[in-house]
């Protein structure tokens, strides 16, 4: 609904909002506009039970005190442009969208929080995907025997680098030339992080990925 407003340019409030109902109204007095719905059988899903599109009010003083949607609402609303991660969709694209497409005037710092909501909503937190390190790797060792895999953590249990080589790649290394070369690039998320990558080729002329680390910077105690 929140979509919806923005989109017709309007305002709502809630008359009405409970684990069994939900009832919205227009923010102009004596409109007559209102949205009704109520839980099916006591669960989670809700059933529209009533809605009167038409408003009685004129839209121009509703939208006169339009509110601006939260970075939340905007973040869902163009979720899409994030699906290809190869889009570059910046602030400022959304920020010409929305005032285009909705007549919405978005400060550049409001549609950088959108774009924080929205790839939020695609990829997760940070945070959770950091703490499911310890599972994933255990299962990666179970699964292809053999490999090495080393997470190092600190004192107080922050996330300090992972080593990973995979078992096909310890096997496929005595086919290849007896050079290694190592790559890094730097990560640029929520937490700074440098991936390395050591590679190799075969006979054949392809290149093998031998290991990665994701590390918290390039120093003397990560190569001991």
């Amino acid at each position: 609904m929140k979509h919806y407003s923005v989109m017709h340019k309007f305002q709502f409030r809630v008359k009405r909002s409970s684990a069994r109902s939900y009832w919205l109204i227009c923010v102009s007095e004596n409109c007559t506009w209102h949205f009704k719905a109520t839980s099916i059988n006591d669960s989670a899903m809700f059933k529209v039970r009533n809605f009167d599109n038409q408003h009685t009010c004129s839209l121009m003083d509703n939208t006169s005190i339009q509110r601006k949607p939260t970075a939340m609402v905007v973040g869902s609303m163009v979720i899409p442009k994030y699906s290809d991660p190869k889009t570059i969709y910046t602030p400022k694209d959304i920020q010409l969208d929305m005032l285009s497409e909705h007549d919405v005037n978005l400060t550049y710092m409001q549609a950088w929080r959108a774009k924080e909501k929205a790839l939020q909503f695609l990829r997760g937190y940070p945070v959770d995907s950091y703490n499911k390190l310890p599972s994933y790797l255990y299962i990666l060792e179970k699964t292809y025997l053999g490999s090495v895999v080393r997470l190092k953590k600190t004192e107080d249990d922050c996330f300090l680098y992972v080593f990973v080589v995979i078992c096909t790649s310890i096997s496929g290394w005595e086919y290849c030339r007896p050079v290694v070369v190592v790559d890094g690039t730097f990560l640029k998320s929520s937490y700074r992080r440098i991936m390395l990558i050591a590679s190799t080729m075969d006979a054949a002329g392809t290149i093998l990925p031998l290991a990665y680390a994701v590390i918290d910077s390039e120093n003397d105690a990560l190569w001991k």
